[in-house]
């Protein structure tokens, strides 16, 4: 019964309309919080990178045993940092890019690949094209290839080449 669940619950079907959901109940709270330029620029660019987001957790929830506890931590510190971007001040990088290019490079899920390969292509348009930023996005790229080798790192330590990426054997 529980193999049933578990593979419900990770399905891509199901993990692609929870995470929409995730970014339909961000997009109902950004136009209940804002108005004028900040709803637009909320909607345009927070309420996509929910979608990749989500994918992620479930992607990470579905290999919890089969990860290293340096991996956990750093998805926790790339987590933490893009997110500090939102509550803080953290100079010079991209919370948006960081945390997309460590998704892309670290992930087994293919909801997690494409949805953060589409955000990705529509945050490095909005970032090099419209801003011209390219400081904070070149570095939140670099760190977060940064970041993805050392989760490869060290789950291909234990696993003899033999792991997909951020994986531990079985």
């Amino acid at each position: 019964m529980f193999m049933f669940f578990r593979r419900l619950i990770f399905h891509p079907l199901f993990v692609g309309f929870a995470a929409l959901m995730g970014a339909a109940i961000c997009a109902f709270y950004v136009t209940r919080g804002f108005s004028g330029d900040r709803l637009i620029a909320q909607t345009f660019y927070v309420v996509p990178i929910v979608v990749p987001f989500v994918a992620f957790l479930f992607d990470r929830a579905e290999r919890l045993q089969r990860r290293a506890v340096i991996q956990f931590i750093v998805d926790f510190l790339v987590v933490g940092l893009a997110m500090g971007r939102v509550v803080g001040n953290v100079p010079y990088v991209s919370g948006h890019t960081i945390f997309l290019t460590y998704a892309l490079c670290s992930s087994c899920s293919r909801v997690v690949l494409v949805t953060a390969a589409i955000v990705m292509l529509h945050t490095l348009y909005l970032k090099y094209v419209v801003w011209h930023d390219l400081v904070t996005s070149s570095s939140g790229i670099v760190l977060g290839l940064m970041a993805a080798l050392v989760t490869w790192w060290f789950g291909r330590r234990g696993s003899h080449g033999k792991s997909r990426p951020g994986d531990l054997p079985d």
